[in-house]
């Protein structure tokens, strides 16, 4: 890797102002979360320390820097173990699950399936580096220092399969991908259309289904936003908020726990 060639790519990187530490909390306090669950920690203080949950998880395979968490009722607060083999073993579910795991598309497909199968009927997903600003950031194996890998890929996989799911990115920090259960339409590409960085270059919105923070955050307080091309009035579907779900729930999940 070349130290020179690492600046310029951490140069062109979007600054961040609306993180994954941000957006999980925000969840946790407007859906009353309290079980979360954390796939890849490597450096607890980066995020998993700063997660204000009353019941917190832990999942990596090589290393827990800076880990403090500590769950009140001495249930135990992390696992030294690859993330295939936590599911394997795992019988709880939890309210919101945060996946940085391997950042090859065919395990964060694996880690979101087998998340799907964990989460509370309520809950929500929350996958980080969703949307890679560079080429090269994206390759695997991994020739940068800055890196997100090709996790976009299982985005998009998940996107053309599943209609019984919400998911969005939210533009910031590398990608922040929501999914909750729900209803999308089926995204189709083309015949012929390679699902390489080129053709993301050219379809990012859509194919990930990209929005801002600031619409994102207003989507909490029911505004009307644009919407590819289009407006969705989110107060009107769901009370959850997010972009394509169209089910009706309670706004709190406080009663619907596992």
């Amino acid at each position: 890797m070349s130290k020179e060639r690492d600046k310029k790519i951490t140069k062109k990187k979007q600054s961040s102002s609306y993180s994954r530490t941000q957006l999980i909390n925000d969840l946790i306090k407007k859906h009353g979360y309290e079980k979360y669950l954390e796939i890849g920690i490597f450096n607890a203080d980066k995020n998993f320390n700063h997660i204000v949950a009353s019941y917190k998880v832990g999942v990596d395979p090589s290393s827990f820097k800076g880990f403090k968490s500590k769950n009140s009722d001495n249930r135990r607060a992390k696992y030294k173990m690859t993330s295939d083999k936590f599911f394997k073993e795992n019988t709880e579910k939890f309210d919101i699950i945060f996946i940085d795991g391997l950042h090859h598309d065919d395990q964060v497909y694996t880690d979101i399936n087998n998340s799907l199968e964990y989460l509370n009927e309520f809950g929500t997903i929350v996958c980080h580096d969703m949307n890679p600003w560079c080429e090269q950031v994206q390759k695997v194996p991994r020739d940068s220092g800055p890196w997100t890998g090709n996790c976009w890929k299982a985005w998009i996989k998940l996107r053309q399969e599943r209609s019984d799911l919400s998911m969005l990115v939210v533009d910031d920090d590398a990608g922040l991908g929501v999914i909750q259960r729900g209803s999308q339409e089926i995204l189709v590409i083309p015949e012929g259309v390679d699902i390489e960085y080129k053709e993301l270059e050219l379809n990012r919105k859509i194919w990930l289904n990209l929005i801002s923070p600031k619409d994102f955050k207003a989507s909490y307080s029911g505004n009307e936003i644009e919407m590819m091309g289009g407006t969705a009035n989110l107060g009107a579907f769901c009370p959850c908020g997010l972009v394509g779900c169209v089910r009706g729930r309670p706004t709190s999940r406080r009663d619907n726990k596992k």
